[in-house]
């Protein structure tokens, strides 16, 4: 069993009994890496590195309203730049893929566009000036541009990284502009708001101006001066009440027409005067002579001439007076004596004249028919009884306006909470709008810095510390890996050729093979014996297969030099290739 065992004889013997499998799938496969190799174009790779510098004036005392990090930044600005119509613009201007753009379609050129540019951050780890713990942070990044020609890549890089560096600054511009722009609106908005309330606030004051909270103390100690001004009044009334009563009473036991006499108790008369007394003795002088006596015609004309003189009529309270005189003195007499003495019947006659001349005076009278007091007394207490009414009436109106005042300071009182909480409200939001608004203005204001930060491009921004250059020497493809990978596919594939024909094969090449099948050695083994028929046969199939070979190949290099690449130029690559090996 041991001899059975396969050495490495065996495997020789199965090598060069499977050489043609070995052979060509070698062949074959070295042939082709070294084609791709070859074939395969140069990629030149621009590079351009970008630094992220902070802002030169310090964050506490300017701060930027840009708050995005600078990875996100970063990425945004490539998704605007690789936009359809920046590309296009680009590739136009540099005729790039000119010929994949005779028959391929837009998006395949932009997606290979895309594909040729890649922006690579550069992170480092740095201070955390917030927490001073050490983090990774992006400072920098690189912006490449691939290309098979590299004088072109480096334009293209270059234009790219002129976007790149451009669009930074119009986005930061912009966001600052955008945020000073929205704080202004909101401060303006802010404005209105507050002149709206206060508009309100103001009409409400001049609605509920009695109700307000500020005023109700003011109207709680008015009501209290009115209650004790009306407790005041109460008391002066009852006071001139009282004295109306006394005066009232007085004035009923004077009698309103008696005469009234001087200090000495005398009388002067002038010609008013006069004229009263005469026609006070007229009467008598008629009723005790006849109408032609002396005494009466004299008086008579003397009344005419006084009343020419005076322009006075008849004075009816002086006669009035008298009358009452005369029926007092009538009462008298009569108590004494019967109606027929002399000096009744007498009597009696004066108070019919006085009786009819009054009436006569009174038909005649035009200027003052009614009777007027000439009571001195009478008419000093009738003038203080009137000057207590007026001022009890003037109380009465004070009273009156009191009430009506007490009245409504007790209405505004009762009004005052529901008046106080919408007042409240309006106060709140005032305050809480103007609040808003001063915030909004210091944040409009740190906007206007920032804005002017970024215009004067003393904030974050990309500087351009290594612009692109051409490249000299090309990024890919790795053409000695290629070819170290193609001879190594190409053994394992010769190997594999091999193996796989001597596992699928049926014929028996050796004793170990019959031992293995029968379980015994054979005696003997006899080599074989080819004819020349078999030996011819076999000669030729090797030059037709070599031929065939030949032809192919001769073939297959016409094919290459024509459709693929002129085999000049493949020569110098592959020089090129071995020489950089």
């Amino acid at each position: 069993m041991e001899n059975q065992a396969i050495d490495i004889k065996d495997y020789l013997n199965i090598v060069k009994r499977r050489s043609k499998f070995l052979l060509i799938p070698f062949i074959v496969i070295s042939i082709l890496s070294i084609i791709l190799s070859v074939v395969l174009p140069s990629v030149y790779r621009s590079m351009a590195t970008i630094l992220i510098e902070e802002q030169e004036i310090p964050s506490d005392l300017v701060r930027s309203t840009v708050t995005t990090f600078a990875d996100q930044r970063i990425q945004v600005i490539s998704q605007r730049i690789m936009t359809r119509a920046n590309l296009m613009e680009i590739i136009q201007k540099f005729d790039l893929y000119s010929k994949e753009r005779k028959n391929k379609s837009e998006e395949r050129i932009l997606e290979k566009m895309r594909g040729s540019i890649k922006v690579d951050p550069i992170s480092a780890n740095v201070i955390d000036k917030r927490n001073g713990m050490p983090s990774l942070a992006t400072i920098a990044f690189t912006l490449t541009f691939d290309n098979s020609n590299p004088a072109l890549a480096q334009k293209v890089a270059n234009e790219l990284t002129s976007l790149f560096l451009k669009e930074n600054i119009k986005s930061r511009t912009e966001t600052a502009q955008n945020a000073t722009l929205f704080l202004s609106e909101e401060s303006r908005r802010l404005k209105d708001k507050i002149n709206e309330i206060q508009t309100k606030l103001a009409a409400f004051k001049e609605k509920n101006l009695n109700q307000l909270p500020q005023i109700s103390q003011l109207n709680q100690q008015e009501l209290t001066s009115l209650s004790s001004q009306l407790l005041n009044l109460e008391s002066q009334e009852r006071s001139l009440h009282e004295r109306q009563f006394y005066l009232e009473g007085e004035l009923a036991q004077i009698d309103p027409n008696a005469m009234a006499t001087n200090a000495a108790g005398g009388r002067v008369f002038d010609m008013k005067d006069r004229l009263k007394m005469l026609e006070s003795q007229y009467p008598s002088l008629q009723a005790s002579y006849s109408a032609g006596h002396p005494d009466v015609i004299k008086t008579k004309r003397e009344i005419d001439s006084l009343k020419k003189e005076t322009g006075s009529n008849t004075d009816l309270n002086k006669m009035n007076a008298e009358l009452t005189g005369k029926k007092s003195e009538l009462a008298s007499l009569l108590k004494q004596y019967s109606g027929k003495h002399p000096d009744v019947i007498k009597l009696k006659k004066q108070i019919a004249i006085l009786q009819q001349s009054l009436v006569t005076a009174s038909e005649t009278q035009t200027t003052n028919p009614l009777l007027q007091p000439d009571n001195p007394a009478f008419i000093t207490l009738k003038a203080q009884l009137q000057s207590i009414q007026a001022e009890v009436e003037s109380l009465a109106y004070t009273r009156s306006q009191l009430n009506q005042k007490t009245d409504e300071l007790r209405q505004s009182l009762r009004q005052a909470p529901l008046v106080e909480k919408e007042y409240i409200d309006l106060i709140q939001d005032l305050d809480n709008t103007n609040l808003r608004y001063r915030e909004v203005s210091a944040r409009e204001m740190e906007a206007q810095i920032s804005e002017q930060l970024e215009v004067e491009r003393k904030g974050e921004r990309f500087t351009l510390i290594d612009p692109p250059q051409e490249p000299l020497e090309p990024m890919s493809p790795n053409r000695g890996a290629i070819l170290f990978l193609g001879f190594v596919f190409a053994a394992a594939g010769g190997f594999g050729s091999v193996f796989l024909a001597e596992m699928l094969g049926s014929t028996i090449n050796n004793e170990k093979t019959i031992a293995s099948i029968l379980g015994v050695l054979p005696l003997s083994s006899i080599p074989y014996l080819e004819s020349k028929e078999e030996k011819d046969t076999f000669l030729k199939r090797r030059l037709i297969i070599v031929i065939s070979t030949i032809i192919a190949l001769v073939l297959t290099i016409i094919g290459f030099h024509f459709f693929v690449m002129p085999l000049d130029v493949f020569w110098y690559k592959l020089l090129r290739v071995i020489g950089n090996l």
